[in-house]
């Protein structure tokens, strides 16, 4: 199955004057940014049970990209919002290529994955 991710929305979203255009990366697209340098991977793949997963990333040269860097890439992602996760992974599962770099997670179609945490007033 393709994905459903939209490049030309992706960018819009992102900022399209500042933002290249969308390169092809694997199952998904690329976008790089000179000014601060910064770089973006939207990708998706499909489970056995028939479900779009996406795992969107930004990336900086010289620091962690910021709160804001996160909410503009959740919006790139899922342009019609949802859910999205960050994950902290055991040890000896987590994989780090690039220090100054944020992931996001989550269905496609931004249903939650994940138990309803105001329920019984847990948050």
């Amino acid at each position: 199955m393709p994905t459903t991710i939209d490049p030309l929305a992706a960018r819009r979203a992102l900022g399209r004057r500042e933002w290249g255009p969308p390169r092809a990366y694997g199952a998904g697209w690329c976008f790089v940014r000179d000014d601060p340098h910064a770089s973006v991977l939207l990708t998706s793949w499909v489970r056995d049970d028939g479900v779009e997963w996406v795992h969107a990333s930004i990336a900086r040269r010289d620091q962690l990209p910021t709160y804001d860097d996160l909410k503009t890439l959740h919006k790139a992602a899922w342009p019609k919002g949802g859910y999205a996760y960050q994950v902290f992974a055991p040890p000896d599962h987590h994989v780090n290529i690039h220090a100054n770099c944020l992931h996001l997670w989550g269905r496609a179609d931004g249903e939650p994955a994940l138990p309803n945490f105001r329920e019984n007033g847990m948050i």
